[in-house]
């Protein structure tokens, strides 16, 4: 995220509801307060506003008249979408990014693997998500695309909001973390091939995940 200090009130606002978002404060589908919340945040009702209109143009709140704002709930259609998206893109990033690895950058992998690791030993789920986010988020920014980089900074926010209840799963979390260690292996060897594919399947997995929370509503009898 940006420097605070750097940070408009506007963008401030903004940053805080993404965080909530992403951590799970804010669930899917939740009503979002705005008494509570600009007083929590010690701001006014204007850039409070503000910065829910950019949340909403980036599809991660929605506004509903005379009912007031709400985190985006996405269907099971539309999560499904969202993930068959990410492998299109993701799968690019890597392609571009392997090649300008240099060994700082596997170091660097290596280190937020590690942490991962460390947070899913010591039961942190929150600081697993972290670390998750920022493998991917590293990847991303390597690829050097700025199109590219935007777009699936903006998807991973939108996926975050149902990604939570995969990273609820201990045993879902370790298995994703031993698909990184494959992807890294290919990451050592330059493997771009190999990178691609171990990353379009740990998508997969993670899109299976999360599909198999949601619950099939049947149309109600009339």
């Amino acid at each position: 995220m940006n420097d605070i200090r750097h940070l408009t009130l506007r963008e401030r606002i903004y940053e805080e509801i993404v965080r909530m978002i992403v951590s799970g404060e804010l669930p899917s589908g939740a009503p979002l307060d705005e008494k509570a919340l600009t007083e929590k945040l010690q701001v006014s009702r204007t850039p409070f506003r503000e910065a829910l209109g950019t949340l909403s143009k980036e599809g991660l709140i929605e506004i509903k008249p005379y009912r007031g704002f709400f985190v985006r709930s996405f269907s099971k259609k539309e999560t499904e979408d969202l993930y068959e998206l990410r492998k299109t893109l993701e799968c690019f990033a890597v392609e571009l990014a392997v090649p300008q690895m240099s060994d700082r950058h596997i170091a660097n992998f290596e280190r937020i693997l590690d942490e991962a690791v460390a947070a899913l030993k010591a039961d942190d789920m929150v600081a697993y998500g972290q670390a998750d986010r920022e493998f991917h988020e590293t990847i991303a920014e390597l690829s050097g695309n700025a199109a590219l980089i935007e777009t699936l900074s903006r998807l991973a926010l939108q996926i975050q909001i149902g990604r939570t209840i995969a990273n609820e799963s201990h045993t879902f979390a370790e298995d994703a973390a031993r698909e990184r260690d494959d992807i890294l292996a290919a990451f050592r060897r330059r493997d771009i091939k190999t990178a691609a594919a171990l990353m379009h399947a740990h998508i997969s997995d993670v899109q299976r995940t999360v599909l198999a929370r949601f619950e099939e509503v049947k149309p109600a009898r009339r």
